[in-house]
């Protein structure tokens, strides 16, 4: 018989991926609070960001969805809510009815000069809790873990 208490103890101690999921809630948690006088969450100041690097041509899902290591599925219902409050909009492509094409709304971008200051300043407070160093390291370990399982499509077996 599985000794049950040992498994969950062991996954609680040892497991990255619910260390990483417990950090992620208690950090949008903070950035949440911060931004809402923005009427924007932590999860979508991420597709908004990246919509915009995209620039004027727009951001087919595809695409989009790659860059945020996000599933298309996924990344189509966190575009719905940015799309009803008017800073996103989807469009068919011209040249590929079958793909679709997301563009910064103007309200998008008056969403993001607004969202900054208010970010900056969620910025600052995770700085001075965490420490900037540690937290500037976290962010380049991070950003290794992610390239590395992406390298290896683990993500996808």
């Amino acid at each position: 018989m599985p000794d049950l208490d040992h498994i969950a103890r062991t996954i609680q101690s040892d497991c990255s991926c619910t260390g990483l999921r417990q950090a992620a809630r208690l950090v949008s948690r903070l950035y949440d609070e911060l931004l809402r006088p923005a009427g924007l969450q932590a999860s979508q100041l991420p597709v908004l960001v990246a919509v915009t690097r995209f620039g004027e041509g727009g951001a087919r899902i595809s695409a989009l969805a790659e860059v945020l290591g996000m599933e298309r599925t996924t990344l189509s219902r966190n575009l719905g809510p940015l799309e009803k409050q008017g800073l996103l909009r989807v469009a068919r492509e011209p040249s590929d009815a079958r793909a679709r094409v997301v563009f910064l709304t103007k309200a998008g971008e008056r969403a993001l000069e607004k969202v900054f200051p208010l970010w900056q300043r969620a910025q600052q407070r995770l700085r001075d809790v965490a420490g900037a160093q540690r937290l500037s390291q976290l962010r380049a370990e991070l950003d290794r873990v992610a390239r590395a399982v992406a390298g290896t499509g683990a993500a996808h077996r």
